[in-house]
């Protein structure tokens, strides 16, 4: 695995659409996050933008589909919303109805090495 400061060293490398196509390959891209008062994160992302078998899975639960834009990444786990940013430093901001939303900062850990 190639440590990186941040998911979106490892990402923002290249454009989202090379991304894209590097996330289409036989291999997904695995990227784990540890985010501060959070538990372990795990994004794999199979087919890249706009494709439906992209998953989140946090700490031991049941992987949730996660959409990948071309600078953020969302799932939806029970009633909190999870956005990921792809700009440093690493991010992800948490929402519920009715309360407020929070930001946490982390590290992770990628599998995508681009060319």
């Amino acid at each position: 695995m190639k440590r990186t400061p941040s998911l979106a060293a490892a990402l923002l490398a290249t454009s989202p659409l090379t991304f894209a196509a590097a996330s289409n390959a036989a291999e997904p891209a695995i990227v784990a996050c540890k985010f501060e008062k959070l538990p372990q994160m795990i994004l794999t992302i199979r087919g890249g933008m706009g494709a439906l078998d992209n998953t989140l899975q946090i700490g031991q639960s049941k992987p949730v589909p996660m959409g990948v834009g071309s600078n953020l990444m969302s799932a939806e786990v029970g009633a909190q919303s999870f956005t990921f940013s792809l700009r440093l430093p690493a991010n992800v901001s948490v929402s519920a109805p009715g309360q407020d939303t929070l930001t946490y900062y982390g590290d992770c850990i990628s599998t995508f090495q681009p060319d």
